[in-house]
């Protein structure tokens, strides 16, 4: 590959290592392509001599930052020879890399100013991931591993928990409980989503002092359900 090839392979590449850091901190409408090349050390003319527009380049942004949760990566994980619990810790280590405040930015922004854009784009994968992550669960289902419930609502579960983490730890400030990190957070996320907050020998219903503890019919048919 020429110098010249070369050059413009590097100087494209930092044009997009700073577009995504100002849209995710400012969004589309507040970053400038000025910006833009000012941070990635080009001129203006550099940047609309590798993206068409303003909004050539956001969507390549989200293209880049957003298609990270490629589907077929998670397909060695998955059938890996973990143990059920292994493998699902390790694909909750992998989401909260993938939803890091990048990420996260980059999709409320989205959500905000160009919703259509970001279902367009993220949409379709965001789909493909379920469906993967589902077919999954159903396996687990079928071998006896896993409860028999819908599989796919299975996998939302498990992605919004640690999406909720995600976002109270790293944008909203709320954080995980003194002396936890990243990998204990997402060990504790894990043992809820896997076996619940009931303990096995907790009672059918909570009652409050006094109160008579003789179960009712509904509640010996429906162990655990308040």
């Amino acid at each position: 590959m020429s110098t010249t090839a070369t050059r413009g392979l590097q100087s494209r590449a930092r044009v997009l290592k700073a577009a995504t850091a100002l849209f995710a901190t400012k969004g589309f409408h507040e970053t400038s392509t000025r910006e833009v090349a000012r941070k990635a050390r080009v001129n203006e003319i550099t940047v609309f001599r590798h993206f068409k527009s303003k909004q050539e380049l956001y969507l390549q942004v989200l293209n880049n930052k957003l298609g990270l949760m490629v589907p077929e990566s998670l397909i060695p994980l998955l059938h890996s020879s973990g143990n059920c619990e292994e493998v699902f810790l390790s694909l909750a280590e992998r989401l909260q890399e993938f939803l890091d405040p990048v990420f996260l930015r980059l999709v409320f922004y989205a959500a905000l100013e160009k919703p259509e854009l970001l279902k367009k784009c993220y949409s379709p994968r965001l789909l493909s991931f379920h469906e993967i992550l589902g077919e999954h669960m159903r396996e687990r289902i079928d071998r006896g591993i896993l409860r028999n419930v819908d599989p796919m609502l299975m996998g939302r579960a498990l992605v919004g928990i640690m999406a909720y983490q995600q976002i109270l730890s790293q944008l909203l400030g709320g954080g995980d409980s003194p002396g936890s990190n990243s990998s204990n957070a997402a060990k504790a996320y894990l043992e809820i989503w896997l076996r619940g907050a009931l303990k096995p020998d907790a009672p059918a219903r909570w009652h409050s002092p006094g109160e008579s503890r003789t179960q009712t019919p509904e509640a010996a048919a429906w162990p655990g359900r308040p």
